[in-house]
C-alpha cells in the first residue's frame, strides 16, 4: 500500500480511514480562480511595485502573486492571495499626488483570517507568498477584497484498490448524511515511512474533497 487516509480529532488522535494502492487526481491542478478587478488605493510603492511603475509602459504588466497583508494597529489579521496579478491601470491619488491608485486583475484567494476586518485597516503589501517575499509597498485599501465569493471548486480524488476501514464504508454507503467528509492523504516510501502529506484541514489551498471510492 502507499497511500493511508486518515483523520486527526481535536485531541490530535489519528484514525485510520484506510489504506490505498493508488490515487487519481492526486496530482491534477486546482481549478483556476476567477480573475477579477481591484484597486489598490492610496498606495506608496516599494520593490517590485515601484519598478514596475517607473516602466513607461506599465499596463498589463504581471507582478506574479501578491500577498496583502491586512493588520490592525498592532498585528495582521488576515493574509489575502493575488494570484497572477496584473497592473491594468493606474493613477496619481487624489488626496495625495506621492500616491497611487493601482488597478489589477487577480485572482483572489484567503490564505488565512484569524479575526474580522479592523474599523480602519492597513494594507502591507508583499511580492510573494513566501516567508522571504519582498516588501512592495502599502496602501490605504483595497476596493473588491472583501466581496463574498463563492468557495473554489474542489477537485474529487478516486481512492484505487482502497482497504476502506468502517468510517470509510460507511460514507460511502451514505454519502449525503456524511458529515466528516475531510481527511488527511499519507504519501508513503517502499519501506512504509511517511513522505509527504496532503492536509485536508480547512481552509488549506491544497484540500481535496474525496471522490469516488475504487473496490479493492
Amino acid at each position: 500500500m502507499k497511500y493511508l487516509l486518515v483523520q486527526e480529532d481535536e485531541d490530535g488522535v489519528e484514525q485510520l480511514w484506510g489504506r490505498c494502492a493508488g490515487v487519481e487526481g492526486l496530482f491534477v491542478d486546482p481549478v483556476a480562480l476567477p480573475r477579477e478587478v481591484l484597486t489598490l488605493r492610496g498606495c506608496h510603492p516599494e520593490g517590485l511595485l515601484s519598478e514596475v511603475l517607473a516602466e513607461p509602459d506599465v499596463s498589463l504588466r504581471s507582478l506574479g502573486d501578491v500577498c496583502v497583508e491586512v493588520w490592525d494597529d498592532e498585528q495582521p489579521v488576515q493574509w489575502w492571495t493575488l494570484v497572477d496579478a496584473v497592473v491594468v491601470a493606474h493613477q496619481p491619488h487624489p488626496g495625495d499626488p506621492g500616491r497611487y491608485d493601482i488597478v489589477l486583475g487577480a485572482g483572489v484567494r484567503n490564505d488565512e483570517s484569524f479575526f474580522a476586518v479592523p474599523a480602519t485597516p492597513r494594507f502591507e503589501l508583499f511580492a510573494g507568498t513566501t516567508v522571504a517575499a519582498a516588501g512592495a509597498g502599502r496602501c490605504s485599501d483595497v476596493d473588491g477584497l472583501f466581496k463574498p465569493r463563492a468557495d473554489p471548486a474542489s477537485v474529487p480524488m478516486e481512492l484505487i484498490g482502497c482497504e476502506a476501514t468502517e468510517p470509510l464504508l460507511v460514507g460511502t454507503q451514505r454519502p449525503r448524511r456524511w458529515t466528516r467528509g475531510w481527511a488527511d492523504l499519507l504519501v508513503l516510501n517502499r519501506h512504509g515511512a511517511v513522505m509527504a502529506s496532503r492536509s485536508g484541514s480547512p481552509p488549506a489551498p491544497e484540500r481535496r474533497r474525496l471522490g469516488k471510492v475504487s473496490p479493492a
